[in-house]
């Protein structure tokens, strides 16, 4: 016979379950950015439970995760760590299966290992697999033993773990890998939201960046990357996710490129000054492709997509990746030009008493130095000039 596991939550506060995952990805192709993990981070599915359930199970998931941990040993990493990466780890796949209702056809097949665990015969408690073999039957079923710590800690990685598959497919999307020093920064995010004030945050900070990897990198990563790059760029699991109170990850989706942030950064100055500079800021045509982009998906970025009734000119773009393209050569032909317009348009502010600072993409402009100088300068000359149209007007009045 299996051997039961005891697998109640007791004194665990869980996050609300809510199934997030919104379509059907299952027909959606592995695309591998890196070779694939070794086995101490392959993802064995429990047979039997419902994705619905997971996080009620949550401790069959760390146990697993432990003895993985444990079976297949980082070279100089200590036990101590070992466990510690196992809870993450644990918690983290959880949450994920149940809140993106991940099943096995979601996960890339050479980062899945073989269940270990399943549902017993009476559709409750977590055994071991008959099949498993004997190093597995021994720390399967060795006892969890959670500490007061670790079951305060796990109140915390439960919700941070809300973010791991949206802000994965988002770091994917924004920088082609699943966690990089730039999507650092919105990982670091997620966890000041929900460590910051706590008083287990020693555990996490000990190990900060061993535990980090294991959250926003490894966890998450054998799960396809269609599939979290969906996840990201659905406007339903960020309004989920704010409706949950997770803002720090929702703030970050849909998930776009970096240089549509740009573009709609430029876009939005040049259509504030157009009022002032005539004819001399053309902007219509980005603002055209930018509104053609929305028949995109930034999740399928070479996906060729028939767009009804589209102008002549733009027919050829038919693709998300095409029309990115073309976004990012405006950019970088208009720069100096936006450049001018930034100087103006600061100048202006200042001049109003209001001092906001501009969007990154915007702030980056200021290396043009001579092109933003040049702006400044020009909003000078536009006040003298104002000021010597008043006077006339009111000599001639």
């Amino acid at each position: 016979m299996p051997k039961h596991i005891i697998d109640e939550i007791e004194s665990l506060s869980l996050a609300t379950g809510f199934i997030l995952k919104n379509g059907d990805f299952t027909e959606e192709k592995s695309l591998l950015v890196k070779p694939t993990m070794g086995g101490t981070w392959h993802w064995s599915p429990i047979k039997g439970l419902h994705s619905q359930d997971s996080i009620r199970k949550t401790r069959a998931y760390i146990l697993q995760e432990i003895a993985r941990m444990t079976i297949y040993p980082e070279a100089g990493v200590s036990p101590t760590l070992r466990r510690k990466k196992g809870i993450v780890i644990g918690v983290a796949r959880a949450v994920s299966t149940e809140l993106y209702h991940i099943v096995e056809n979601d996960l890339i097949e050479e980062e899945m290992d073989t269940a270990k665990l399943a549902v017993g015969y009476d559709g409750e408690t977590i055994v071991i697999k008959n099949d498993v073999d004997s190093k597995w039957k021994e720390e399967l079923s060795k006892p969890l033993n959670l500490s007061e710590t670790e079951n305060k800690v796990i109140q915390r990685l439960l919700l941070i773990s809300h973010g791991v598959i949206p802000l994965q497919g988002y770091s994917l999307v924004t920088t082609s890998h699943h966690y990089n020093d730039k999507s650092k920064r919105a990982f670091s995010a997620v966890e000041r939201q929900f460590f910051s004030r706590c008083d287990q945050l020693s555990w996490w900070k000990e190990d900060e960046e061993a535990l980090r990897d294991a959250m926003w990198h490894k966890a998450g990563h054998p799960v396809k990357i269609s599939f979290k790059k969906e996840i990201a760029c659905s406007i339903t699991i960020k309004q989920s996710l704010a409706n949950a109170g997770i803002g720090s990850v929702a703030c970050r989706l849909p998930a776009t490129e970096d240089v549509v942030w740009k573009a709609e950064a430029y876009r939005n100055l040049l259509k504030t000054l157009s009022p002032i500079f005539d004819d001399e800021v053309k902007w219509e045509a980005l603002d055209e492709m930018l509104s053609y982009l929305n028949h995109f998906s930034a999740a399928r970025p070479t996906e060729v997509v028939t767009v009804h009734n589209a102008p002549t000119h733009l027919m050829s773009l038919d693709t998300r990746e095409k029309v990115v393209t073309w976004i990012a050569q405006w950019c970088s032909q208009n720069a100096e030009k936006v450049a001018i317009c930034l100087g103006f348009h600061t100048a202006l502010l200042e001049n109003a008493g209001k001092f906001p600072g501009p969007s990154y993409s915007l702030m980056v402009l200021r290396t043009n130095v001579d092109s933003y100088i040049l702006g400044t300068k020009l909003f000078s000359d536009y006040t003298v000039f104002k000021a010597k149209l008043r006077q006339l007007m009111d000599s001639v009045s």
